[in-house]
């Protein structure tokens, strides 16, 4: 059964997209089947894999039924890990109507059903802003896990994004889980980066994950050259930040599963 898991933050240029690539692919590593969906129609993460997205954005035959999700995906050069790319255009490809219709909960579905095509994790990749994206990321995810960059004005954009998914619990009668806060573009020689970490910390001290994010030069350079960190520099500062916040996921997966 899959975990869902959107990422997801009001703010651009917080480190999204290059969690969700690089959470993804440290994900495959460990030898779990992992599924990135590129919701954001700047189509970074597909293009940050080193991917190529069709002219027109499947989502809208998908969400409709007449194409099937493992069809449209793209392997990536990690073992493991497939893509399911967005469009080349800008435009948004859907609607208010097929982000909250009867083909969100069927898609939602066949990721969580035991079928063998059925990955174990599915990373989203949110836009950053509202939307008929962010509505049907929302609608797909058991959880989010939200970057917040080391700066000011952090906590602004975090109260944003935690207002819009308790709207959408309310909106879906269900549970949308905090898989966690991820502090991001971390540099703890600067004194406001700590001061902003410890105010996340303090405000949310269960929701604040225990791996910081480092700024990282390396991680924009893998992503330019279309691969993921840990295929371009496994020994930068930033490899070792992304396994370690892996390695955080599979431990909570692993002790709810238990519990469960």
């Amino acid at each position: 059964m899959a975990r869902i898991i959107a990422v997801t933050s009001q703010k651009g240029g917080v480190g999204k997209t290059t969690t969700a690539i690089n959470l993804a692919a440290y994900l495959a590593q460990a030898g779990s089947r992992v599924l990135l969906v590129d919701l954001d129609p700047q189509s970074n993460a597909t293009s940050g894999l080193g991917l190529e997205g069709p002219e027109k954005s499947l989502l809208p035959d998908i969400l409709d039924g007449r194409l099937a999700w493992h069809r449209a995906c793209q392997q990536t050069a990690m073992e493991g890990l497939l893509c399911l790319p967005s469009s080349l255009h800008l435009q948004v490809p859907i609607d208010e109507r097929q982000a909250r219709g009867t083909g969100v909960t069927t898609l939602r579905e066949e990721w969580s059903s035991t079928h063998e095509e059925a990955p174990d994790f599915v990373i989203l990749d949110c836009p950053p802003s509202l939307g008929p994206m962010t509505d049907l990321a929302l609608g797909l995810a058991d959880s989010v896990l939200i970057p917040v960059q080391c700066e000011y004005f952090a906590m602004e954009g975090l109260a944003q994004v935690l207002a819009r998914v308790r709207q959408a619990e309310q909106d879906l009668q269900r549970e949308i889980e905090i898989q966690g806060l991820v502090l991001t573009l971390y540099s703890p020689e600067v004194e406001l980066c700590l001061d902003v970490a410890q105010e996340v910390k303090r405000f949310f001290p269960k929701e604040t994950l225990e791996t910081p994010i480092l700024r990282d030069s390396t991680l924009a350079e893998a992503t330019s050259h279309g691969q993921p960190i840990p295929l371009y520099d496994s020994r930068s500062p930033g490899a070792w930040s992304y396994m370690n916040l892996a390695k955080e996921i599979l431990r909570h997966e692993s002790q709810t599963r238990t519990r469960a």
